[in-house]
C-alpha cells in the first residue's frame, strides 16, 4: 500500500520510495507547487477544514475507469469531478483520496508511475482552483489476504491513523461493491455514484430485496453528491 500525501498540488518529483516490514513502499509529495508559489490562496480558501472527513476512490468517481492507467493520456476526468472537489474544499471537508493498484503486483505498473501520475493529478486540481486536499493512498494488489485491498480497510485505517480523520463521522464515495463493503466495514456512510462501473454495481447488487446496502446513498456523480451535502 502506498501513500502521497500532499497539503498543497504538487508538482516536484515524488519523493524517494521507502519500503515498511511489510513490503508496501509509501511516499510522501512535497508541497512546493509552483501554482501557489508567489500567489495567495482566493479569499474565499479555508484556512482550517473541520468538516466531516470524505474518502474519495480515485478511478471510476473522478475519472474515467480503465484497466490499466499508466501514462497522461489514460486520465480523462469526468464530468464535474474536479468541481466537486473544490466545492468539498470550500465547505470545510477533509478529502483523503484512495485507489486500487492491483496491477502493480501484476507487473503491469510501478509505484513511480502511479506517484507521477498523481503528480499530474495534482496539477490539474491546482489548474481547477484546488488548493490542497488531505492526502492520497493505493494498495498494489487485489489479494483477499491483503489487508490493504478492498474491501479491507488497511488503506481507511492507515488515514485515521496518519492525518487524525474520523471516517465514523464521514463519508466514503465509490462506484465498485468493493467501495460499499469497504465504508461499511469502516463504519463511514456508504455513496455510490453511477459512473465508473456504478451503474452495473447499482443493477447487480442494490436493486434486489436484501436489506445488506440500505444504508447506500446512490447518485448520479460526485458533484451531484457534493451539492447534497
Amino acid at each position: 500500500m502506498g501513500r502521497f500525501k500532499s497539503k498543497q498540488p504538487p508538482t516536484a518529483p515524488p519523493s524517494p520510495q521507502a519500503t515498511q516490514p511489510n513490503g508496501c513502499p509509501f511516499g510522501s509529495g512535497g508541497s512546493n507547487d509552483p501554482f501557489m508559489q508567489g500567489s495567495q490562496p482566493p479569499a474565499d480558501w479555508p484556512t482550517t477544514f473541520n468538516g466531516p472527513v470524505i474518502g474519495i476512490d480515485r478511478d471510476g468517481v473522478i475519472n474515467e475507469w480503465k484497466n490499466v492507467i499508466k501514462r497522461y493520456e489514460d486520465v480523462k476526468f469526468i464530468n464535474g469531478s474536479l468541481e466537486a472537489i473544490k466545492q468539498l474544499r470550500l465547505k470545510g471537508h477533509r478529502v483523503v483520496l484512495f485507489s486500487d493498484q492491483p496491477n502493480i503486483s501484476r507487473g503491469l505498473l510501478t509505484d513511480q508511475d502511479v506517484n507521477n501520475l498523481q503528480q499530474f493529478y495534482m496539477q490539474n486540481f491546482g489548474a481547477a482552483g484546488i488548493m490542497s486536499i488531505d492526502g492520497f493512498y493505493y494498495n498494489q494488489s487485489d489479494n483477499i489476504q491483503d489487508p490493504y485491498a478492498k474491501p479491507n480497510i488497511g488503506m481507511l485505517n492507515r488515514a485515521i491513523q496518519e492525518m487524525n480523520v474520523d471516517f465514523k463521522k464521514g463519508y466514503y464515495v465509490g462506484d465498485t461493491i468493493e467501495d460499499i463493503k469497504m465504508a461499511q466495514k469502516a463504519g463511514a456512510k456508504p455513496i455510490l455514484v453511477r459512473t465508473g462501473k456504478g451503474e452495473k454495481t447499482e443493477k447487480e447488487h442494490l436493486k434486489g430485496i436484501s436489506s445488506k446496502y440500505n444504508d447506500v446513498q446512490v447518485f448520479d456523480n460526485l458533484l451531484e453528491f457534493v451539492s447534497s451535502l
